[in-house]
């Protein structure tokens, strides 16, 4: 009975072991939700909340279920998806002025056809925010609160999905621009130091400053600019995204190629040596960049073209990463089966559908990218 109770012993240890060591083995992904357009106040968080909770829920559940997803995006199950989301709801932050727009909105009711005054009702809610959020002191800073969010998860030993939602695209789309380090300095300084920075840490740093049009400057003091170079390192690890940090981007219900069509154009004059390297970076950084939109949303714009990794290295005379697997796709193709007008914000009363939609949209980007068959 003793030798049977001493096997019995050994075995429990060793299963406790091998428990352990499967639960160290897995990394949990945060997924965190950014709001887009609102009415700014208490019942329309509730409602962003309530409607993220339940995409969230049929996200891990499509997700964690799909073979595809499973191998690639989950590096076989080495991840898996936090069963509590986080939603950063930034509507609050503009509250103040669109109280005054609806003020004038009531002043002018009293005159207005009916018709006139839906339309501007309707302009007042949806383009308020998004014109809002786009100035750089606004935007900035959702972005530092975001960035705050990014770096708890990483502390934790977390990757990050970050999903933004109509204007909540600008947040992830600007995120990545000012954080991840995608800005080569050798572009900027003529050296060869092969460095890599984000905006951020560049402008903190004070080694240059990003102009209104949104291209790079070195600062011309030259006392200034040599002591930035050298306190460089440090402020790139305090202001950019480590680079295992963040896993992917989705955008649905975007309007961004719409509000930032300069910027994702390819002339010759918005840095396309920017972009490139920003690419590259997504690229070897295993980062996926996806935009999916319902169909009958009115709201939701296709960003581009499709694009697969050999149309990349022609169109920048470059060579991708073999190692690297991250990749930008479009995929607006499906109807969310509501009625037109409820269309942007059918994704959460959608979910099911919706979180489908983005598992293929990941599945034909990737193949698309990689041409696997």
């Amino acid at each position: 009975m003793k030798k049977f109770l001493n096997l019995l012993l050994v075995f429990l240890v060793f299963m406790g072991l091998n428990c352990a060591n499967a639960q160290e083995a897995t990394q949990n992904i945060q997924f965190i939700y950014i709001n887009g357009s609102n009415s700014n106040d208490e019942n329309a968080k509730e409602a962003y909340v309530k409607g993220f909770h339940d995409l969230h829920k049929q996200m891990k559940n499509t997700f964690e279920n799909d073979e595809f997803i499973l191998k690639n995006m989950l590096d076989n199950g080495k991840y898996s998806i936090n069963s509590n989301e986080e939603i950063l709801f930034w509507g609050f932050n503009s509250k103040q002025e669109l109280d005054v727009i609806k003020n004038n909105l009531a002043e002018a009711k009293k005159s207005s056809p009916v018709m006139a005054q839906t339309i501007r009702n309707i302009l007042a809610h949806c383009m308020h925010d998004a014109i809002w959020v786009q100035r750089e002191a606004n935007m900035q800073k959702i972005i530092n609160q975001l960035h705050k969010n990014v770096m708890r998860a990483h502390s934790k030993g977390e990757k990050v999905i970050l999903l933004g939602h109509s204007a909540g695209s600008f947040v992830t789309y600007e995120y990545m621009l000012h954080k991840l380090k995608g800005v080569n300095l050798d572009l900027l300084t003529g050296k060869n130091d092969h460095k890599f920075t984000c905006i951020d840490a560049f402008v903190q740093s004070g080694l240059g400053y990003q102009l209104a049009t949104d291209k790079l400057k070195i600062n011309p003091n030259e006392k200034q600019f040599a002591q930035a170079y050298k306190d460089l390192d440090k402020y790139t690890e305090s202001a950019c995204t480590p680079d295992d940090t963040l896993m992917g981007v989705i955008n649905f219900g975007s309007p961004l190629s719409l509000f930032y069509s300069s910027q994702i154009s390819r002339s010759a004059d918005n840095s396309a040596a920017y972009q490139l390297y920003f690419l590259k970076y997504l690229q070897e950084n295993n980062i996926f960049f996806l935009t999916v939109n319902f169909a009958d949303d009115p709201i939701g714009f296709p960003v581009s073209r499709n694009v697969s990794k050999a149309d990349i290295e022609m169109t920048f005379n470059t060579t991708l990463s073999d190692e690297g697997k991250g990749f930008v796709y479009n995929y607006s193709k499906v109807r969310s089966t509501g009625m037109f007008a409820t269309a942007h914000f059918g994704y959460w009363k959608h979910a099911k559908r919706f979180a489908k939609t983005v598992r293929d949209a990941y599945k034909k980007g990737y193949i698309n990218f990689y041409s696997l068959y």
